[in-house]
């Protein structure tokens, strides 16, 4: 077994290592559908090594990637050559540009400062389409390579098995679908879409399309 952390200030090689192992998603919406309704290029915050980037380019998709992850980054290139990569933690984020479309897939954007930072990268009427883990999935139990350590209300610790041998030692704080609106208070984003699939109770993830309803000055 080897013992992962993601830590975007402190980043651990041997996440970039688990992360390359994984299969390059297959199901592209809402993204796919997302991306091709913006207008090029498309900023993609946590891109990773490439899971979701790789079959959206392969599906005509211009994207700018940011990730925290030197050893991310150097998997991401060597898989997309070419594709313009910056390395920066999301919440001081500042490319100088704006774009139409910002996403972040993998609850990446699970903070109000992140978010933030994601809403300043947009132009006027620009959205921002993310991720999220579905509490209502996580706490119903048989969860396959997922393991809950310790809960304090919405706060939890887990475990994450990745192909390899790799274990993810995990924190974060849980968002409630029905109190998603409270997440993007403060943030300039108004919610357009939440959508979990057929059965949101029973979907690991849903996802949130939000619309700039305001300019963010910090």
């Amino acid at each position: 077994m080897k013992r992962i952390v993601d830590d975007p200030k402190h980043p651990d090689p041997g996440f970039a290592e688990a992360y390359a192992q994984l299969p390059d998603a297959v199901q592209l919406e809402p993204w796919l559908s997302w991306c091709r309704a913006a207008a090029p290029p498309v900023l993609y915050l946590g891109i990773g090594a490439g899971r979701l980037a790789v079959p959206l380019v392969e599906a005509g998709i211009q994207l700018v990637g940011v990730d925290a992850h030197p050893g991310m980054l150097e998997v991401v290139a060597r898989r997309l050559p070419g594709i313009e990569l910056h390395r920066a933690l999301i919440a001081g984020l500042d490319l100088g540009r704006r774009f139409d479309l910002v996403i972040g897939p993998s609850s990446v954007l699970g903070s109000r400062a992140n978010l933030r930072a994601a809403a300043r990268q947009l132009r006027p009427g620009g959205r921002v389409g993310f991720e999220l883990m579905n509490p209502h999935w996580f706490l119903a139990g048989a969860r396959p390579g997922v393991r809950v350590l310790e809960r304090r209300g919405d706060r939890v610790r887990m475990e994450v098995d990745y192909p390899g041998g790799y274990v993810q030692a995990a924190a974060g704080r849980l968002h409630w679908p029905e109190r998603i609106e409270s997440l993007l208070r403060g943030t300039g984003l108004r919610l357009l879409r939440l959508d979990g699939g057929p059965k949101l109770a029973t979907s690991p993830t849903y996802t949130v399309l939000t619309e700039l309803s305001s300019l963010i000055s910090c």
